[in-house]
């Protein structure tokens, strides 16, 4: 195995400067796809010396210690999982080597992690804390009810960066409850940044409140969402992007920042109700929208729960920060 005193410093230098973390960074850990004419990186990182590489980031996972900072460096490819991986370790990281932004499909490089196995819940189950994830693509299209999100962040401090999200991708998961990113009880101060949550190219979605954002559990919060893009098609109006399951699901803030939020309904005929679905009012929480907009729904939600909604963007309706069609002649 390479130890750090047999690695090429700027290789640490990078991927400190990718995650931020210090010189403490702990053991690193490959995954390659096998050899192929389509896939030369295993051959070039056991030509620099690197041995014990996974075929899947499941295995590597396993390899990994907890609170150590452990790295998994993800080779392009597609990575088929048949379980949810259990990413349950406290500061452990992964980076995408397929550039700053993976939002291909499921199942073609960059770097994607999906599964299409009946009944796995989340294809990635996070309850690790302090975990960061940089320029993956994670999906679960699985044709089963069980198939329910492609993410589930339930750990403190995470961190997704660079990363997209597609889940419920099959008619027999279009269910209120399936998602693409679940955020549960216990997801407090995290960052989803430069991130696709949801995806307009597969599934229409037809059922009432479902969402591809999902807050699912009880008194999560200071959550931020910084230049992130949410995608769905759907031509029901009850339906959302982003689904608030029940009454206790958030707490202190939750801040949409620099967000686009976009309803692709079919030949364009029409709008959806709302972007946020509330079960009801959530007294101990708000959602703060910071320089957002959004096409394609009539508002951004019809519950009227004053209290929990702010935002600051300019009116270019009476919803303030909906886009609209340009008519005035441009002088």
């Amino acid at each position: 195995m390479i130890k750090h005193r047999n690695l090429d410093p700027s290789l640490i230098q990078w991927i400190m400067a990718v995650t931020g973390l210090g010189p403490g960074i702990g053991e690193l850990k490959y995954v390659a796809p096998a050899a192929a004419a389509t896939s030369q990186y295993r051959t070039q990182l056991q030509s620099m010396g690197v041995d014990n590489i996974s075929l899947l980031p499941s295995v590597a996972e396993a390899k990994t210690v907890a609170a150590r900072n452990d790295v998994m460096l993800i080779a392009p490819g597609a990575y088929a999982e048949t379980a949810s991986i259990a990413w349950d370790k406290d500061f452990l990281h992964a980076i995408g080597l397929a550039g700053p932004r993976s939002w291909s499909d499921y199942s073609e490089p960059g770097v994607s992690i999906y599964t299409t196995t009946a009944a796995v819940a989340e294809a990635v189950n996070v309850t690790g804390d302090y975990c960061q994830f940089h320029g993956i693509n994670f999906a679960n299209n699985g044709a089963n009810t069980g198939n329910l999100a492609a993410f589930l962040l339930n750990g403190y401090g995470g961190v997704m960066k660079g990363c997209s999200f597609d889940g419920a991708m099959n008619t027999t998961n279009d269910v209120a409850a399936a998602a693409a990113v679940y955020v549960h009880s216990n997801a407090h101060d995290y960052l989803f940044e430069d991130c696709r949550i949801g995806d307009a190219s597969w599934w229409v979605r037809d059922t009432t409140a479902c969402g591809q954002l999902s807050f699912t559990g009880t008194n999560s919060y200071n959550g931020l969402f910084r230049n992130c893009l949410f995608q769905m098609q759907s031509v029901t109006a009850a339906s959302c992007l982003v689904r608030i399951a029940t009454t206790t699901a958030l707490r202190l803030d939750t801040i949409f920042e620099r967000c686009m939020f976009t309803n692709q309904y079919l030949n364009w005929g029409g709008n959806l109700n709302q972007v946020f679905y509330q079960t009801g009012a959530q007294a101990t929480c708000r959602i703060l929208l910071k320089d957002c907009a959004m096409s394609g729904f009539d508002e951004w939600q019809d519950s009227d729960y004053t209290s929990m909604f702010q935002s600051n963007m300019p009116v270019a309706t009476a919803g303030g920060g909906i886009c609209i069609e340009p008519t005035a002649t441009i002088s």
